[in-house]
C-alpha cells in the first residue's frame, strides 16, 4: 500500500529542540531573551527596522489596526478571497470590512476595482500576500498615498517572499505574519508585526504588554487600551531555528512547485498557478485551478484524493458567501473571488516530498479528472 502524502510536514528537529531545552533550564518561559532574538533576526530577514512578536497573526492584524487609530466608522478595504481571520481583525477593532475581488492571475486583491471602493470612511487597505505571492508596492502605496490611507499587509503566507527584490514585510506600513504549523515556518501558533515607523513600533510594543512605557529607561503604565499579547520564549526558541532554516524551506518549496508545474503542463482540465518575473513565491500553498468538472468537481476531488492517501485541501474561503460577512459592504461582482473557492485545489507541498511523491499525485488527479472527462 503506498505511503500517505501530507499536505505540509513542518520542518522541526534537534535544533528546536536544543533551544526549547535551553529555556526550560533557565526557567525563564514568558517573553525574553529568544523573543528578543527572534524579533531582531526577523527584522534583518525581511529588512524592517522593526519586528515585533504577537501570539498569532489574527490578533497582531488587530493590534495593527489600533496602533494606528482606526476603530469606528472607519472602512477597511479587504480582498474577499481570504481567510475570515483577515476580515475578522477589522471587525474585531470595531471597523467595517469593504470586501473587493481578486485578481485571477495571482489570487490577490485587484488593484484596478480598490478606488471604486474607496469612500470618505475608508483608513486603510488590507491588502493579502495570498498563499505566499507578493504584492507589487508600487500601484498600492500610489492609490494609499492618493486618498491618505494605511496599508495594513496580511502577510500569513509569506516569509521569505519577495517582489522586485525588496522583502514582505519591508513594503508597507506595517505587515503581519503567521507562524501557524500549515506556513513557511513554524512556532506552533504565533505572528510577527514588521514596520519601519518608530512611533508605531513602540505604540505596538506597549500595546501588546499592558500599556507599559517602552521609552528607554522608563518604567510605569501609560495606556488603558492595552492587552496581553506578549509571546512565550518557548515559542520564540522555536522561531529562532526556523528562521535559520526559512531559506531552505522557500528554496525547497520552490523547486516542487517548478517540478509540479512542468509535471502539469499537458494536464487537461487543470490549470497550474502563474509565476510573476518580479517575483518571489514562498508556495505556502500551491494551488491548481479546476477546469474541469462543475462547481462541485474540486470538492470531489479532494475526497477521492484523501482515498488515495493523498491530503489536498481547498484554496480557501470567498467571504462574501460565508454566513459571518454575507452582509458586509461589497464592491463589484466578486465573480473571480466566487470562483476561485469553488476551483482551487491546494497540493501536497511537504518537505519530505520525492520526485515520485509528486509523479503520484499528478498521476492520481489526472486519472481522476480523465475519468471525469
Amino acid at each position: 500500500m503506498p505511503k500517505p502524502i501530507p499536505l505540509i510536514d513542518p520542518v522541526v528537529g534537534d535544533e528546536e529542540l536544543h533551544n526549547i531545552e535551553s529555556v526550560l533550564d533557565s526557567g525563564y518561559m514568558t517573553q525574553g531573551p529568544y523573543a528578543d532574538e527572534f524579533e531582531t533576526k526577523f527584522a534583518d530577514k525581511v529588512d524592517a527596522e522593526h519586528a515585533i512578536t504577537v501570539t498569532s497573526c489574527t490578533t497582531g492584524l488587530e493590534l495593527a489596526l489600533e496602533a494606528i487609530g482606526i476603530g469606528s466608522g472607519d472602512e477597511v478595504i479587504v480582498p474577499d478571497f481570504t481567510h475570515p481571520a483577515t476580515a475578522n481583525a477589522v471587525v474585531h477593532v470595531g471597523a467595517d470590512p469593504v470586501i473587493v475581488d481578486v485578481d485571477r492571475a495571482t489570487y490577490n486583491i485587484d488593484i484596478d476595482v480598490i478606488e471604486d471602493a474607496v469612500t470618505d470612511q475608508t483608513a486603510a487597505l488590507m491588502p493579502v500576500s495570498w498563499g505566499g505571492q507578493p504584492l507589487p508596492s508600487e500601484p498600492l502605496q500610489s492609490i494609499a498615498d492618493e486618498y491618505d490611507l494605511a496599508i495594513v499587509e496580511d502577510a500569513a503566507c509569506s516569509p521569505g517572499a519577495a517582489y522586485n527584490g525588496d522583502p514582505v514585510g519591508s513594503q508597507f506600513d506595517v505587515s503581519v505574519f503567521s507562524f501557524h504549523p500549515r506556513k513557511v515556518i513554524t512556532t506552533g501558533e504565533g505572528g510577527m508585526i514588521t514596520t519601519d515607523d518608530d512611533e508605531l513600533a513602540e505604540t505596538i510594543r506597549s500595546m501588546k504588554n499592558f500599556g507599559t512605557d517602552q521609552r528607554e529607561g522608563e518604567i510605569g503604565f501609560i495606556r488603558a487600551d492595552a492587552t496581553n499579547l506578549r509571546f512565550s520564549d518557548i515559542l520564540a526558541a522555536v522561531g529562532v531555528a526556523q528562521l535559520e532554516k526559512l531559506d531552505d524551506i522557500v528554496d525547497r518549496r520552490r523547486a516542487i512547485a517548478e517540478r509540479y508545474s512542468e509535471l502539469l503542463s499537458d494536464v487537461p482540465g487543470i490549470d497550474p498557478p502563474n509565476v510573476s518575473d518580479h517575483a518571489i513565491h514562498t508556495y505556502q500553498s500551491y494551488c491548481v485551478y479546476v477546469e474541469a468538472g462543475d462547481e462541485t468537481f474540486r470538492d470531489e476531488l479532494i475526497e477521492q484524493m484523501g482515498g488515495r492517501d493523498i491530503e489536498t485541501q481547498i484554496g480557501t474561503y470567498a467571504l462574501s458567501e460565508t454566513q459571518a460577512f454575507a452582509d458586509a459592504d461589497q464592491c463589484g461582482d466578486l465573480s473571480v473571488s466566487r470562483d476561485l473557492e469553488t476551483n482551487l485545489l491546494t497540493l501536497p507541498v511537504a518537505h519530505t516530498m520525492t520526485d515520485a511523491d509528486q509523479e503520484r499525485v499528478v498521476s492520481e488527479l489526472e486519472s481522476l479528472v480523465v475519468d471525469r472527462d
